[in-house]
């Protein structure tokens, strides 16, 4: 699969009508796409994932739920995807076509609606070619979607072969997208910013491992057979709820519709958490105005200065927060740290006893009956006397069995997972406890400070001036920020709620389950229940089987990648991948067969981890679908950038689209490693913050116009 072309109209920074046309060189498959930080590579990369998913891009990563909740709701959001200066120039377009409503029949006030809603919206459309779907001829197929900043609508059109498609119709374009372009609980691997993607190292918490697990099983094929057996399930329950006794049936039609009742009562709350979303970020816009009218007043901060401090704080709020965590974390071993002698003194007496255990004694004592016996006998030595006999005897024993003083006493007695356990935490304490610890305070002192002096700055901002305009701003704000708590305190409580009526809808759910094994299933229905019950015993043999085996072929791709980019001879030396029910972790060890701890790397392996992973899901995935990603070599080093361009970027899918920084994170003498590779090259060109295009350039004189684009800022 190929995208041939991409046009944004109207989409953040790209005015007007803007079209890029990608490479489709097989042998020249990389298409550069350059420009300056703030020129709009990052909304390039968003026009891709909203044009295809549009509401459900917040399952395709965080950042995109987060800058959804962040706006205020997906209208919101929506709101600020549109170019400002259109936005700007299209209210006012309304305004002059609207003057022209009086006096017009119905045909030419829908000519004329249709005029205003072509103004008031932006889109974005894709183009892809070589395209495989079942049972449908398609040479090339365009996605279109358009929004409406006036009534809020949104349009998707999916066009093959330039015409509408039944297949399209039939399945809803959403689901024809995820069907059958790119699924959306992987896009994440073929759409991401490279010095982002270190996150993938940074994953402990079980709802995180969770997600990142549904889209793991996405990508390796396993999550179709386990919704497949799902679905038979689910047919089963329904034979067992059509052949159900009539106390049983009267009891599920209970549960059912306490079920029911319970998903429309989580709508609603849904809707009014969405109208408190809303709400909130309409009445903190009104807060934050008050307090920038408050500073305007009382000193002499500037709104960019007053916007610059407030960042600060949030990134050092932010920062602050996880250094406590990780040294709450390290405080879990300190107690060890603060008794370093005793753990040592500990470790000898586990020494000791490992050489005087038991077993060690008695496997002494049979050797020593052993050579008594044979000095006994006599073989192969001269007959000896009875008295020199002894002798020897005496010697052997003083010399091979323990004495009586010098046995241990078994003060510990540690299972071997114990002193494994041990012998880990004691090497960990010796090795980067402390550097780690004193890493951490330093950090925690430093961001302190400055947090402090930040926080200062704008308490003394916000106390300047008494006068009546500042005190009647003051109780302003102070209402507004009470109804901000409010609603902040209705969410929580909403939150809580639905939470409960989660549990309560999954508890009522397994109710359901169990009580549908218990029904008597018809004769009619019998033969259909039994096929569905061998089938789902074959399909969790199957699914083991498949989980075997894209356990051990994900592990060697991921070690092969992962050395292949690595300048580092056996830092990485095992893989293991653990499939734990739906639960799927990847786990590193080193040379000496140690746990790599992914957190303690550094940044540049990080990312190199998160790379090679990509790589090898991207191979499992046996999607052929175009790779795009933004500051490709941000973290890498020279030794490692070598690797990533001549090996990694052109093998990592036959269509690769790269956003470098050029002359900072891609030189010229780089961009000579994978010149050969790439088949199209455009700069971004900025006539103002709001107004970007695109200007495609020779490969070969990438750097020389952009030069003279810099020369002519």
């Amino acid at each position: 699969m190929f995208i041939n072309q991409l046009e944004l109209t109207n989409f953040r920074v790209y005015k007007g009508s803007n079209t890029l046309n990608f490479s489709l060189d097989q042998d020249a498959n990389i298409t550069i796409v350059a420009g300056n930080n703030g020129f709009g590579k990052t909304s390039f990369l968003t026009s891709l994932v909203w044009g295809l998913y549009g509401k459900l891009m917040v399952d395709v990563d965080d950042r995109y739920r987060q800058d959804i909740s962040e706006s205020g709701g997906y209208k919101r959001y929506c709101e600020k995807l549109m170019n400002r200066l259109s936005y700007a120039e299209a209210i006012e377009k309304k305004k002059e076509l609207e003057t022209g409503l009086e006096g017009l029949n119905m045909i030419q006030r829908e000519q004329l609606q249709q005029q205003i809603d072509e103004v008031t919206s932006f889109s974005v459309a894709l183009r892809f070619s070589n395209l495989m779907i079942p049972s449908v001829q398609c040479r090339d197929l365009e996605i279109k979607r358009t929004y409406n900043i006036l009534n809020h609508k949104e349009k998707i059109e999916i066009l093959i072969d330039g015409r509408p498609n039944e297949l399209t119709k039939t399945a809803g374009p959403e689901i024809f997208i995820n069907d059958f372009i790119l699924p959306k609980e992987i896009a994440k691997f073929f759409f991401f910013d490279a010095e982002k993607i270190v996150s993938l190292a940074e994953i402990n918490t079980a709802e995180e491992k969770r997600y990142l697990s549904q889209a793991y099983a996405e990508v390796l094929g396993i999550k179709k057979y386990t919704d497949l057996k799902a679905s038979l399930e689910q047919m089963r329950f329904r034979i067992r709820e059509k052949s159900a006794v009539k106390s049983d049936r009267a009891t599920l039609d209970k549960l059912s519709k306490k079920l029911e009742q319970n998903q429309r009562l989580l709508s609603l709350k849904n809707d009014r958490l969405e109208e408190i979303a809303e709400s909130l970020h309409i009445k903190k816009v009104g807060s934050d105005r008050y307090q920038e009218q408050l500073i305007r007043e009382g000193s002499a901060i500037t709104l960019d200065e007053l916007k610059r401090l407030r960042e600060e704080k949030n990134i050092l709020s932010t920062d602050l927060v996880k250094i406590r965590s990780r040294f709450n974390d390290l405080l879990e071993l300190a107690p060890f740290a603060m008794l370093a002698s005793k753990m040592m003194e500990v470790k000898a007496q586990l020494e000791l006893e490992n050489s005087n255990s038991a077993s060690a004694i008695a496997l002494l004592e049979s050797r020593y009956e052993l050579v008594a016996a044979a000095i006994k006998s006599g073989k192969g030595l001269k007959q000896l006397d009875q008295e020199l006999t002894e002798q020897l005897l005496a010697l052997v024993k003083i010399n091979l069995l323990p004495k009586e003083e010098t046995k241990v006493d078994m003060l510990l007695n540690f299972a071997p997972d114990q002193q494994q356990r041990f012998f880990t935490v004691l090497e960990q304490l010796r090795n980067s406890y402390s550097k780690t610890f004193r890493t951490l305070m330093n950090d925690q002192k430093r961001l302190q400070s400055v947090f402090y002096t930040v926080n200062r700055k704008l308490s003394d901002a916000e106390s300047k001036g008494k006068d009546p305009v500042i005190a009647d701003l003051r109780k302003s704000k102070e209402r507004i920020d009470e109804e901000i708590k409010a609603l902040e305190t209705e969410r929580e409580n909403l939150q809580a709620a639905k939470s409960q009526m989660d549990n309560e809808s999954q508890s009522i759910s397994r109710q359901i389950s169990e009580l549908s094994k218990k029904v008597e299933v018809e004769d009619v229905d019998r033969e259909k229940d039994v096929t569905a019950e061998r089938l789902i015993k074959k399909l969790d043999e199957f699914i083991l089987r498949l989980k075997v085996k894209k356990k051990s072929s994900l592990e060697k791709n991921i070690f092969t990648e992962l050395n292949s980019l690595m300048h580092k001879a056996d830092f990485v030396t095992r893989v293991n991948v653990v499939i734990e029910g739906d639960l799927i972790d990847i786990e590193l060890f080193d040379n000496q067969g140690r746990f790599i701890d992914k957190e303690l790397l550094s940044k540049g392996e990080q990312q190199l981890y998160a790379t090679a992973l990509l790589k090898a899901l991207v191979d499992e995935s046996n999607i052929s679908f175009p790779v795009f990603i933004d500051s490709p070599l941000q973290k890498f080093d020279k030794a490692h950038s070598r690797n990533i361009i001549r090996e990694f970027y052109p093998n990592l899918s036959a269509q690769v689209v790269l956003f470098p920084l050029l002359e900072k994170e891609l030189n010229l003498e780089e961009y000579q490693w994978m010149i050969d590779k790439v088949g199209q090259a455009y700069l971004i060109k900025q006539n103002n913050k709001y107004n970007s295009g695109f200007h495609m350039v020779s490969p070969e004189n990438l750097f020389d116009a952009y030069k003279s684009q810099e020369e002519h800022v």
